[in-house]
């Protein structure tokens, strides 16, 4: 499946504010005295120096409130994060149906062959990256293309197996497993393979009495992610939380005392 990157409804938003106020300024240029809040703006631009001087004091808090907002907003990895913390890992013998947990090792169906290093796999996230310089002559990134592609496979435990329906699947806090580029464009794929050990939180369901996993279409997460570093993640986020919370405070106020 491919994801094309688009304007999110906050940017949409932010646009026509800026563009709003553009018009707004122009017309007051025009019509002056007959626009609302005539004396407001007036002042605005007698005193513009003095403005200017409280907006650029004001940035850094408008950094804060953005990437607070941006580390607020949902997504299909921190639902999986969030509910991977909360959820006990259940034995595949004995799921309930519902959202579920389960950790075990990755049995290949019907093998995939990734698109950069044409290896067998059950799965893989890919990317294409057009590659240029910037005024310093490093190279930078930006993704023009990704996909995510899966065939069904199934995760074995101690107590048995169960298959996984991968439609809507997100590969989740896993490194490229290879890289290729040419002089101006970078291939990555992160690739699932048979016998890799992970850890999946899903939808439990059954057809005809066989249970399955599936996408959960409620909580909106099929997610997968290896176990080793889902531990790793679990051990440190904590401490990431706290030390983010301690810069926020900081921030905050250093940003009064340059206002006072």
């Amino acid at each position: 499946m491919e994801n094309k990157k688009k304007i999110s409804p906050a940017g949409y938003a932010v646009i026509g504010i800026l563009l709003f106020c553009f018009l707004y300024y122009i017309l007051w240029l025009i019509f002056k005295e007959k626009m609302p809040l005539h004396e407001n703006i007036s002042d605005i631009n007698t005193n513009y120096d003095e403005y200017a001087g409280r907006v650029w004091y004001c940035i850094p808090l408008v950094i804060f409130i953005l990437i607070f907002f941006a580390i607020l907003k949902p997504s299909s990895s921190k639902r999986f994060l969030r509910l991977q913390a909360s959820l006990p890992t259940s034995r595949i013998s004995s799921l309930a149906k519902g959202t579920v947990e389960i950790e075990g090792t990755l049995v290949m169906e019907t093998p995939l062959l990734s698109p950069v290093n044409n290896e067998e796999c059950i799965g893989y996230y890919y990317t294409i990256e057009d590659i240029d310089k910037d005024s310093d002559g490093k190279n930078t990134y930006r993704t023009v293309h990704r996909e995510t592609q899966c065939n069904v496979f199934q995760m074995k435990d101690h107590t048995g197996a169960i298959e996984v329906q991968p439609e809507g699947i997100e590969l989740i806090l896993l490194g490229e497993t290879n890289i290729s580029s040419t002089y101006n464009k970078r291939y990555k794929e992160t690739l699932l393979k048979d016998g890799q050990q992970m850890l999946l939180v899903g939808y439990a369901d059954s057809k005809n009495g066989v249970p399955f996993i599936r996408k959960d279409e409620h909580r909106k997460v099929l997610g997968i992610t290896s176990s080793s570093g889902i531990t790793v993640w679990n051990k440190y986020q904590p401490l990431l939380r706290s030390f983010l919370f301690t810069c926020s405070i900081i921030l905050l106020i250093i940003i009064y005392i340059l206002i006072q």
